[in-house]
């Protein structure tokens, strides 16, 4: 009998988080298209930020998510301190939507739910059917594994050990007996780190009379404090402003417990209006938490420009603390549609900077400027932090190629690794050409009115070029291709034009070989910064 509890129990709990794992991550795939949106609202009003919070967690049904992916993008300061208060507090509410799912009364309906799934899985050929009916079988898994557990629990209930084990936690037993249930709820959902997984179990152990309605509030408070877990471990290692966030939550969630705690009998009392727990027990469940949520969120949204300020004294950012040169951060790769739209905001930045870098570049060999002028070393920096600029991009959409995503997320993902790598070679072209300037420059040789009118114009119609390709990626019109590459064949026609004729009035007079050599590397080089460009077309038309 025991091993047969034990089977019923751990079997049940598994298939209930697989579940949640499934609803969760399919509810992320569904929706995540729609969250850049959706943050994209947020502005510096809190009550704003705070239902933003509530859509977002409601949406990919996990608290956990959607604090972790906010901590990311505090960290990558995409978000203020503010709005992320703001969005973690709609979190807490929005979480307790997972209660409600759970007072659905349809655990003998979740197997049939789960097989009917599997089977249209198995022959669906759309990946977005498949996601939806991933989520549908997610679901079913969850009332399966509720009912699992259920009947594994049910002999408990006659078992003197786990009657005196449940005793050492009772609510109604005094002050003591809230604070340890609040305790025990918070370790529980600490080390499985899901709050949807103690709600459950916690429903079941009340739904089997194992334990009283009071105990079950009690579990559910604690519940809310274990959740805060997720987000300081998503902290570690993070920026001020994130760990401000953790905290933040963590506080929040802490004094909100310990407040109602204070007044535990009357708490009841007052829940006791809504819901009757001797007649629904999981309904009470469900309301006590987000009654709780709720109630905390509204003492607490007013004040969040003052609990910032605290926590900007309090924590403050290390000089060592490199700052990142994208908005991107691997918290975010909780919702990877977020960081595949990111990045192309962070490559349409890159364009825009090299479209500068190109106007300085000419001033350089138009004016003949010294190494020293700031046109010159602008040039230079651009490239160095395009490199790293690159490589932050490349790093990160790299990870979400690991997941388990739909084929258009992956085929993004891959376009902008790509496409980045493109122009960052275009801003080594660039530095090539100054050095070729500098050198130049250094050997007193200036090139001759010809050369610069040359130059001028084989620059003119790149940076044309490189112009023309990337508003068409910023403004996502793909379809350029047989224009771009009659752009590119005039470049290459002018290249050759241009090289004949140097060749011929070098074979008419003598020219230094530092300045002969120097001129035809640029040319040579504007060819390439030609070749980018017509790559990043033929990209994007995979």
């Amino acid at each position: 009998m025991g091993l047969d509890i034990f089977f019923k129990v751990i079997g049940g709990l598994g298939i209930f988080l697989y579940g949640m794992h499934h609803m969760s991550g399919g509810m992320q795939k569904i929706a995540g298209a729609k969250i850049k949106s959706i943050i994209g609202l947020l502005t510096k009003n809190r009550v704003i930020a705070c239902i933003v919070g509530v859509v977002v967690t409601a949406m990919v049904q996990s608290s956990s998510v959607s604090t972790v992916m906010t901590i990311g993008f505090v960290n990558a300061s995409l978000m203020s301190l503010k709005q992320a208060l703001g969005v973690i507090l709609g979190a807490n509410i929005g979480t307790t939507v997972t209660g409600w799912i759970l007072v659905l009364k349809i655990g003998k309906y979740g197997l049939p739910m789960a097989g009917i799934a599997a089977i249209f899985y198995l022959f669906a050929k759309n990946e977005k059917v498949k996601t939806k009916v991933l989520t549908f079988m997610g679901l079913g898994m969850i009332f399966f594994g509720l009912q699992l557990m259920s009947e594994g629990f049910k002999p408990l209930r006659t078992m003197p050990f786990f009657i005196e084990l449940f005793h050492s936690f009772d609510a109604t037993s005094g002050f003591g007996g809230v604070i340890a249930a609040a305790l025990v709820g918070a370790l529980l959902t600490a080390i499985v780190q899901s709050s949807s997984a103690t709600l459950g179990i916690t429903i079941v152990l009340a739904s089997q009379g194992m334990i009283n309605s009071e105990t079950a509030v009690a579990l559910v408070l604690g519940e809310n404090v274990g959740t805060t877990i997720t987000a300081m471990l998503a902290a570690l290692g993070a920026r001020a402003n994130a760990k401000r966030a953790a905290i933040a939550h963590t506080v929040i969630n802490v004094i909100g417990v310990t407040w109602v705690v204070s007044i535990f009998p009357f708490y009841l009392k007052f829940l006791a209006n809504f819901v009757d727990p001797v007649s629904n027990i999981t309904k009470y469940i469900a309301t006590a938490h987000t009654m709780f949520n709720v109630t905390n969120v509204l003492l607490f949204l007013p004040f969040i420009g003052y609990i910032a300020k605290v926590l900007e004294k309090m924590i403050v950012e290390k000089a060592e603390v490199v700052k990142k040169l994208t908005h991107l951060d691997e918290r975010m790769l909780e919702t990877p549609d977020v960081v595949v739209e990111q990045t192309k905001l962070e490559i349409n930045k890159m364009g825009t900077e090299i479209i500068s870098s190109f106007s300085d570049l000419k001033k350089t060999f138009i004016d003949n400027l010294p190494v020293d002028s700031k046109e010159f070393q602008n040039v230079l920096d651009l490239e160095d932090r395009m490199d790293l600029v690159q490589d932050e991009i490349a790093s990160i959409n790299s990870k979400v190629l690991t997941l388990d995503l739909e084929a258009p997320i992956i085929k993004k993902a891959r376009k902008n690794i790509a496409i980045s790598d493109q122009y960052e070679s275009v801003t080594d072209y660039l530095k090539r050409i100054a050095f070729i300037h500098k050198r130049l420059f250094d050997n007193d040789q200036k090139l001759s009115k010809k050369n610069l009118e040359e130059l001028e114009k084989i620059h003119t119609m790149t940076v044309d070029f490189f112009d023309y390709v990337d508003t068409s990626y910023k403004d996502e019109n793909y379809k350029i291709l047989g224009e771009a590459t009659k752009r590119s064949a005039n470049i290459s026609n002018l290249y050759k034009e241009i090289r004949r004729n140097h060749l011929d009035r070098m074979a008419e007079t003598t020219k230094s070989p530092v300045l002969v050599t120097g001129y035809m590397d640029i040319l040579n080089h504007y060819k390439r910064l030609s070749d980018h460009s017509l790559t990043v077309v033929e990209i994007l038309n995979i």
